[in-house]
């Protein structure tokens, strides 16, 4: 990684305005992966591969637990929308699989 930013540097110093630009993000971008632990490129990638797990896991936890499903009313007695499970009238979250509940 250290060569590759002091590589990045020495093309710097002889880019044009724009190629300085994109010497200077990239020289950003590989610090910034160097201070998170990164000492090879596979380090680099295997950081931004668990950064994109972690996204997929909020996304997925966010839409369950922050953003409202309505129940829905089947043979008398309302649903959970995710799991189907019954659920009591008014309460905020699903016992069963935690999915937010919204009545409006």
């Amino acid at each position: 990684m250290d060569e590759l930013i002091t590589g990045l540097g020495d093309l710097r110093a002889t880019a044009d305005s724009k190629g300085k630009g994109v010497c200077q993000a990239a020289v950003s971008i590989l610090f910034a992966l160097s201070e998170e632990g990164a000492k090879t490129t596979e380090d680099a990638l295997d950081i931004l591969h668990d950064y994109r797990l972690q996204g997929k896991q909020y996304k997925a936890l966010h839409s369950k637990h922050e953003i409202v499903g309505k129940p829905f009313l089947k043979d008398g007695v309302w649903h959970c929308p995710d799991c189907n499970r019954r659920v009591a009238p008014n309460h905020s979250f699903c016992h069963r699989c935690g999915r937010k509940l919204g009545w409006k």
